[in-house]
């Protein structure tokens, strides 16, 4: 152990993960549900048909350059039946966790996916998210980012039991960049890729965030950055 240090192993990371579990900050309701002091995370259902369009349509100019969700030709009811469809696959097949966040009065204020969930020497996903215009700088996204990701590494049953979160991020989208930091991902070197969202392909950089860096981020004396709805206990 030279210099004081050791090498964390995902057995300490899990540990660590323990530790920044306060008595309230995550509320787990059932398998589909998870509540923050300020959000509800949960699947779409049928009947958030006229929030979510609500949102799209007074979101459509922010949400166009960096998270384009309607495909081409595709009308805001298909979109919604879609993201309705992809939620219900999701959690029926265990390949994707794709989970709303509703504030206390029911506005819809952003979304937050891990999909492509892959079990087989490593256990990970790939996150994407995003938040209406009106619930803009108000720290929705981290806090909402923050329980999926919590949720993701905790052991099986209770959570997702993933190793690793991947996210693309396009490099001029400097928010996105800015939270996913704040949450401990780190890019994956110089190399970029050419991802597919909403029928076109854009240039991102990728970022990586396993249990580890989570758990190095608040040891770091970062806790109020990294979570700032984890208290703790």
């Amino acid at each position: 152990m030279p210099n004081g240090r050791r090498t964390l192993t995902l057995a300490d990371s899990r540990d660590g993960l323990a530790a920044l579990k306060p008595g309230k900050p995550l509320e787990v309701l059932g398998r589909e549900h998870l509540r923050t002091p300020r959000l509800v995370l949960r699947p779409f259902r049928a009947a958030d048909r006229d929030e979510f369009i609500r949102v799209v349509r007074e979101s459509r100019d922010h949400l166009a350059e960096f998270s384009p969700l309607h495909m081409p030709g595709e009308s805001d009811g298909e979109l919604f039946a879609r993201q309705l469809r992809l939620a219900l696959e999701g959690d029926s097949t265990l390949n994707a966790c794709r989970r709303a966040a509703f504030d206390e009065s029911g506005r819809l204020v952003c979304a937050i996916n891990l999909n492509s969930i892959r079990r087989g020497l490593t256990f990970e996903a790939d996150a994407n998210w995003w938040t209406g215009a009106d619930a803009l700088h108000r720290g929705y996204a981290t806090e909402a980012l923050g329980a999926l990701l919590l949720h993701a590494f905790t052991d099986l049953p209770a959570g997702l039991g993933l190793h690793r979160v991947l996210a693309g991020i396009q490099p001029q989208n400097t928010a996105s960049r800015r939270l996913a930091e704040r949450l401990g991902f780190r890019r994956l070197g110089p190399e970029r890729s050419y991802l597919h969202a909403g029928g076109k392909w854009d240039l991102h950089e990728m970022y990586e965030v396993s249990p580890d860096t989570l758990m190095l981020r608040a040891a770091g004396g970062e806790r109020s950055a990294l979570m700032p709805w984890c208290l703790m206990p």
